[in-house]
C-alpha cells in the first residue's frame, strides 16, 4: 500500500477523530467571510443538521473533508489562520474545562500549556505537543500525525494560531510570539503582512517541526480571572476591561471608538458616558493598551520596531516613536536595549 492510501486508510479509522466541538472555529470562521452552510454541507457529504449539532466524536477524515471543503468554497488558502483564531475554551471540550479550572485558580500560562500536553489526546488525535528550552527561550512543538495529507497546511495553522489565541484568552493579554515555524514549504499564495497579522511573528517553512518560540518570562505570566458578566448591565470597571480587550484584538486597524462601541452594541455616547464615570475616556485607554503591548513586543518578540509600530495600528514609525518617548521617557530603541539586558542578566543569575 503506498504512503497516499495508507493516509486515506489511517484518516478513516475511527481511532482517529476530533471531539464535536472541535469543528466550531471551522464553521465561525467559514461564516464570517460569508460562506453559506448549506453549500458547505453539500461539498462535505454531510448534513446541515450534523454540522449543527456534530456526533460527540468526529472521524478526522469527515474533519480534513469539512476544511478543504470550506477552504475550496470560499477558495481562502488562510482559512486555517482564520479557523485558529476562533477556538476557544468551548471548542476543546474536556481539555477547554480543565484550562478554565486552571485559570480559577490563578495559575500561569506555564500550567495552562502544561495541560494541553496532558490531556490533548481527549480532544483530537491530529498530533501530539510538547516544549523544550532554548536558553532564555521555550519552544511549543507540535507533530502532525497527519503531515502528509492534503489538509496539513489548514490543519497544522490553524493548531498554532489556535494555542497562540488561547494562551491570550487566558492572560487577557496578547501573546509576543518570537518564531512561529512550520513543516509544510512557504505556499506559493504566501504574503508576509498576511502571516504577520495572524501570528505577529517571524514565520517559517520547510522547517523540521511546527512550533511556537516564546519567552520563558512569557510562561510565568498569571492566568486572568474573567468574571461572569452580568446579564442585565456589566458592573462599570468591567466595561473599561471590556474595552482593552477589545481595542487589544483590533490595534492592527486602528481601532475608532464608533467601532468599538458598534462591536459592543452601544452607541457612542453610551460608551464615553460609561468610560467617563470611571475617570478615564477612549483615547486614554487605546494609548494605556498600545503602551502596554509595545512593551511586551519590544522586549519579548523578534519583531522590527516598524513591524511592531504596524501591528499597534500607527501609519508611521516615527509617529509610534514619538508616542513612546511620551510614554516612557526613551526611545523604543533605547528601552528594548535596557530591559533585554535585565532580563540576560536575571537569567544569567
Amino acid at each position: 500500500m503506498n504512503n497516499h492510501s495508507s493516509s486515506d486508510a489511517s484518516v478513516s479509522h475511527p481511532a482517529n477523530y476530533v471531539v464535536g466541538p472541535y469543528i466550531q472555529p471551522v464553521l465561525l470562521a467559514y461564516l464570517q467571510q460569508g460562506g453559506r452552510l448549506s453549500a458547505l454541507a453539500d461539498a462535505a457529504s454531510v448534513t446541515d443538521l450534523w454540522m449543527i449539532n456534530p456526533p460527540k466524536k468526529v472521524i478526522v477524515g469527515e474533519y480534513f473533508r469539512l476544511f478543504l471543503s470550506a477552504s475550496d468554497l470560499l477558495q481562502d488558502p488562510l482559512l486555517g489562520i482564520k479557523t485558529g483564531q476562533n477556538a476557544g475554551l468551548e471548542s476543546f471540550d474536556v481539555l477547554g474545562q480543565a484550562l478554565a479550572n486552571v485559570r480559577a485558580k490563578s495559575l500561569t500560562l506555564r500550567h495552562a500549556l502544561q495541560q494541553v500536553m496532558a490531556l490533548e489526546r481527549l480532544v483530537h488525535r491530529l498530533g501530539t505537543s510538547r516544549i523544550e528550552s532554548e536558553g532564555g527561550n521555550v519552544r511549543f512543538l507540535w507533530r502532525a500525525n497527519f503531515q502528509q495529507h492534503k489538509a496539513a497546511r489548514l490543519v497544522c495553522e490553524s493548531v498554532l494560531a489556535g494555542i497562540i489565541h488561547l494562551a491570550e484568552q487566558l492572560t487577557g493579554r496578547l501573546i509576543p510570539v518570537m518564531e512561529v515555524c512550520f513543516v509544510h514549504a512557504r505556499p506559493a499564495d504566501y504574503h508576509a503582512a498576511t502571516y504577520q497579522q495572524g501570528f505577529r511573528a517571524q514565520c517559517r517553512f520547510s522547517q523540521p517541526h511546527n512550533s511556537i518560540m516564546i519567552a520563558a518570562d512569557v510562561l510565568a505570566w498569571p492566568l486572568k480571572h474573567i468574571a461572569r458578566p452580568s446579564v442585565v448591565e456589566p458592573y462599570a470597571g468591567q466595561v473599561v476591561e471590556q474595552v482593552k480587550n477589545q481595542l487589544g484584538k483590533t490595534l492592527i486597524n486602528s481601532p475608532k471608538l464608533p467601532q468599538i462601541a458598534a462591536i459592543r452594541g452601544q452607541s457612542e455616547r453610551s460608551l464615553q458616558r460609561q468610560l467617563k464615570q470611571q475617570g478615564t475616556n477612549y483615547q486614554k485607554l487605546l494609548a494605556d493598551v498600545r503602551l502596554h503591548h509595545a512593551k511586551d513586543y519590544l522586549q519579548y518578540s523578534n519583531l522590527s520596531i516598524l513591524q511592531i509600530s504596524q501591528l499597534l495600528g500607527f501609519k508611521e514609525q516615527s509617529s509610534f516613536n514619538h508616542f513612546f518617548l511620551q510614554g516612557c521617557g526613551l526611545s523604543p530603541k533605547k528601552w528594548q536595549e535596557a530591559n533585554r539586558a535585565l532580563t540576560v542578566s536575571r537569567h544569567l543569575k
